[in-house]
């Protein structure tokens, strides 16, 4: 994959996720295409989702358009996955991880983001947006779920700072093979790379390496390997 992978937190669009953003458009590199997608966002406020996006990278001095990707639907539509070939940098908005998961699996739109990665565009996934890139999505109820494979080796739990009890990163890291490395990351910060195992963390929080003997933390700037 010739792209950049960027695993979010969580809390995108705001303030505090600035030296964060700047940080990944300049791994970009040149002018800043960007299209949000609230697809995970489908069931709460899709719209102002996509708005909060498009007013955040604007202000970053980025060309930004929402993409209204709300379901499986809309992910199939040739009037929404054609156009996404204009931008070099998709992001996906925190929401719900199943519904994001279903509805982009196999479908049109997923092809036009694999397509910006293998011209070395940018993919950046929020919350729910992390978990469906890597190879395996907590589902909550339904326990792991199969993620879209984007990140290979690698299940993310966001929002970790403030929600790490609840998550109980080290009973559901048990469920997973050992070769899988969970990525607990905080707010406003972000692991991003190649896809092929190793990560740079930016933004204020920390990422949390959890492999089958060890827990690892890394603050901005570290590299760390999931290979």
């Amino acid at each position: 994959m010739a792209g950049i992978l960027a695993l979010v937190g969580g809390n995108e669009f705001r303030s505090d996720c600035v030296p964060m953003d700047r940080a990944l458009l300049a791994a970009l590199g040149g002018a800043a295409r960007v299209a949000i997608l609230p697809t995970a966002a489908a069931g709460q406020n899709p719209g102002k989702a996509a708005r909060n996006g498009v007013r955040y990278f604007s202000g970053l001095d980025a060309y930004a358009q929402a993409v209204m990707v709300v379901d499986a639907n809309t992910a199939n539509d040739p009037a929404m996955a054609g156009p996404l070939g204009d931008y070099n940098l998709i992001y996906l908005t925190g929401g719900s991880p199943p519904h994001l998961l279903e509805s982009l699996r196999g479908s049109a739109v997923m092809e036009a983001i694999r397509d910006v990665l293998e011209r070395g565009g940018m993919l950046v996934g929020s919350s729910a947006g992390a978990m469906a890139m890597g190879a395996r999505c907590w589902g909550f109820g339904d326990g792991w779920l199969e993620g879209w494979g984007l990140a290979p080796g690698v299940a993310v739990i966001p929002h970790h700072a403030s929600m790490a009890a609840r998550w109980g990163a080290d009973k559901i890291r048990r469920d997973l093979a050992d070769e899988v490395t969970l990525l607990g990351i905080d707010e406003a910060t972000a692991a991003y790379g190649d896809g092929e195992g190793t990560w740079q963390v930016v933004g204020p929080g920390q990422v949390t390496a959890y492999t089958a003997s060890t827990v690892q933390s890394y603050g901005n700037g570290e590299t760390f390997s999931t290979a």
